[in-house]
């Protein structure tokens, strides 16, 4: 009896496997090295902006972490790839190279994580799980800055709102106003790092890694990650609120204890962490399986997955050439020329200073213009903007990138004036200036970091252009 697909007998289809059956013969090596080539361009910005200084280099851990994870569970790996998921690997990684220019790249960049997880799928034998390795894979990425960018404030409003709540129930008077509280005659500040963001990373962090390491399987897994973002989002309020309560003044604290307060809340909240993912791995265990097909037989589909192996790797190799190929991006013409910048700040006149040449790569691709100025004690910069943009980069991410340890942020006045700004101190080689930046729109409305100024415009709250006003003098 022949097996027949669309009218053609099993013959066809076994001649056709044995003239492309070299691809079913590839070492599992070349499929995990193929798409890490393929997809170099991604990875030399995501090793750009872990470390440029500007964001948390925290990736490095996740990426060790998933590495280690995956050299010990090697012998799981199956001789013949799933062609479905190579097939899908190599779209993602095809969308991922061929959007840039178009995507945003932490969008490429996740592009291309599931695109190399896609194909470890693919690889890994079945029943073995992959949410876990996909998570400290995602974690890799660079994405502190840009969930701080773009959540940072609504986690703090939400945090500031939670704190003011706790509080209240016990009776002590407290206002909010945005994402800072009116207390004790103080306006304390709930900054970047009380968004619990970062708590949140170290937390799926911890859970991500428990479960590869214990083999957890994706379904229940996956049950008991709701749980880590809610154990983040408590211990989070739980750590502003005792944070409230000291730099108002309420509790007299040694100065030690804001430190100590941070450390013990993420210490208790990975512990719980570790011990609710823990839970799932003293379930029994669906047994392991290995994938080996060397001397099966072809029938036809056996043939389409050695067909959509030969595709995957083609569009790989393909993926891989096509930036010697690709059209260089039309340079953008700068656009300072047109805008009309004020001739003094603050009762002093402003003196124009030339960009650097890395200052004016960035506002070639800036939306809107940037320049430098002095008056003569003070450095000075103004950045137009004209739409919302991830590009409109907070001071502390610029002083950071370029070296500098920023210390004691707050918000303040300016004398003779009822307009807050955010201040702090960046230190560098024996140096230290004092930063102060705000961001006004067009009727005269003020933010003090780009989150809440971001957020305002998308929802139309906030009308630009919006002028941005960075100022650094000396200690």
């Amino acid at each position: 009896m022949s097996l027949a697909l669309s009218g053609r007998p099993a013959r066809h289809w076994t001649t056709s496997a044995t003239a492309i059956a070299w691809v079913d013969r590839l070492p599992v090596g070349v499929w995990l090295v193929l798409p890490v080539i393929a997809l170099m361009p991604v990875w030399v910005w995501c090793a750009a902006r872990l470390l440029d200084r500007s964001d948390d280099p925290l990736g490095i851990v996740a990426l060790a972490a998933l590495a280690l994870l995956i050299a010990r569970d090697r012998r799981y790996f199956c001789d013949r790839p799933r062609a479905s998921w190579l097939v899908l690997g190599a779209l993602l990684a095809a969308v991922a190279i061929v959007g840039t220019g178009v995507l945003p790249p932490l969008v490429r960049g996740v592009g291309a994580v599931l695109a190399v997880c896609a194909v470890l799928f693919a690889l890994r034998a079945p029943g073995q799980p992959m949410v876990a390795l996909t998570g400290l894979a995602l974690l890799a990425l660079p994405l502190l800055s840009s969930l701080q960018f773009f959540v940072g404030y609504p986690l703090r409003v939400v945090t500031a709102e939670a704190s003011r709540l706790f509080l209240s129930a016990f009776g002590v008077s407290v206002e909010r106003d945005g994402t800072a509280l009116a207390i004790a005659g103080r306006l304390v500040m709930v900054d970047a790092p009380c968004s619990g963001i970062q708590m949140g990373w170290v937390a799926y962090f911890t859970a991500c890694v428990a479960a590869a390491w214990w083999r957890i399987p994706d379904g229940r897994f996956l049950r008991r990650v709701p749980l880590v973002g809610v154990a983040v989002l408590i211990g989070n309020i739980v750590r502003n609120t005792l944070l409230v309560l000291k730099e108002s003044g309420l509790v007299e604290w040694p100065a030690w204890t804001h430190d100590a307060i941070g450390i013990a809340a993420f210490a208790l909240v990975c512990a719980f962490v570790l011990w609710h993912v823990a839970g799932a791995a003293h379930q029994p265990r669906s047994p392991v399986y290995t994938w080996r097909l060397r001397n099966a037989p072809l029938p036809p589909l056996i043939v389409a997955q050695t067909w959509g192996r030969l595709f995957a790797l083609a569009l790989l190799t393909l993926v891989a050439l096509w930036p010697l190929f690709r059209p260089e991006p039309a340079a953008a013409t700068p656009s300072t020329s047109t805008i009309e910048w004020p001739r003094e700040l603050d009762g002093r006149p402003l003196l124009p200073l030339a960009l650097s040449a890395v200052e004016q790569r960035f506002a070639d691709r800036f939306p809107g213009a940037i320049a430098r100025f002095t008056d003569g004690e003070r450095n000075i910069v103004l950045r137009h903007v004209t739409a919302p943009t991830r590009m409109l980069h907070p001071a502390t991410d610029c002083y950071r990138g370029v070296g500098y340890r920023v210390v004691t942020q707050s918000l303040e006045r300016e004398r003779g004036d009822t307009t807050l700004t955010r201040c702090f101190v960046a230190e560098k080689a024996g140096q230290r200036l004092r930063v102060c930046e705000n961001i006004v729109d067009t009727n005269g409305q003020t933010f003090t970091d780009t989150s809440t100024w971001y957020w305002a415009a998308v929802t139309g709250r906030s009308h630009g252009p919006w002028r941005a006003v960075t100022k650094a003098d000396v200690l």
